[in-house]
């Protein structure tokens, strides 16, 4: 049994969402978003999941939430847990709320994700096809990090295993716990769902070929991997994509 201080997780989300908050407004200063009087050139509609990576909350997400809104989807961010919780069961929750927002609305769901947010949006599009319309990933790794990043990965792992609340596992990294989610992301994809992965060759903590995938039309952007929360060329690049798979009739009705 895990032990927790009283008001442990309402700390800990406390400290990380003042800590994403000074992180983006940092690299905002010089990586602006798109500006408020820049005319929208691909205008969209329909439900978009917009997940965030390790340590992201809320505030990491907020600039990308904003344009996706202003282009006129209807989005929804998830950060669940800061994604620093055990792979599988944030993919399991995410694949009931894609499922519940697609039965809602009548479409499948389109997914945004940024870096581990990336990895949970491939692992439910494997598991739920039906109910994904898009797959856009950003500075997403499929199969490694940088040694600096793997060290992070590797401690958190540690103290979770030791009984830290709220981190995965050694069990996650290397047991059955998360052998599944681990498969998906160099797992086949499917051709009837598009699937955009988006990434910098300059990014310090994802290695450029990491985040290449033979299965998604690779689009490389300058940036560093903060950087892309703020980027207005990832705006930008993302609003194509959603306009780019849009068909004429709109999106594809859940049968």
């Amino acid at each position: 049994m895990r032990w927790s201080p009283p008001g442990w997780n309402a700390v800990v989300g406390l400290g990380l969402a003042t800590v994403g908050r000074a992180a983006v407004g940092y690299t905002a200063l010089r990586h602006r978003s798109v500006g408020p009087d820049e005319d929208v050139t691909h205008p969209g509609r329909g439900a978009v999941v917009l997940l965030g990576g390790l340590c992201e909350t809320g505030p990491c997400l907020e600039p990308l939430g904003r344009w996706l809104t202003r282009l006129g989807y209807d989005v929804t961010a998830y950060t669940l847990g800061a994604g620093m919780g055990c792979a599988q069961r944030t993919v399991d929750s995410l694949v009931r709320r894609v499922r519940a927002i697609a039965d809602e609305t009548g479409q499948p769901v389109r997914i945004v994700g940024h870096s581990r947010g990336g990895q949970f949006g491939r692992a439910v599009g494997a598991a739920a096809p039906d109910a994904v319309a898009q797959l856009i990933t950003i500075g997403t790794p499929f199969d490694r990090v940088s040694p600096p990043m793997t060290a992070v990965a590797w401690g958190m792992a540690v103290a979770g295993t030791v009984g830290v609340p709220g981190l995965f596992g050694l069990e996650c990294l290397l047991g059955r716990c998360c052998a599944g989610f681990r498969d998906s992301l160099r797992a086949p994809w499917p051709d009837t769902i598009p699937f955009t992965s988006i990434y910098s060759r300059t990014d310090a903590a994802v290695p450029w070929r990491s985040s290449h995938d033979a299965y998604a039309r690779n689009v490389v952007v300058p940036g560093g991997h903060i950087a892309q929360l703020t980027s207005a060329a990832i705006q930008r690049a993302v609003a194509e994509e959603l306009a780019a798979a849009a068909t004429p009739e709109g999106d594809r009705a859940i049968a």
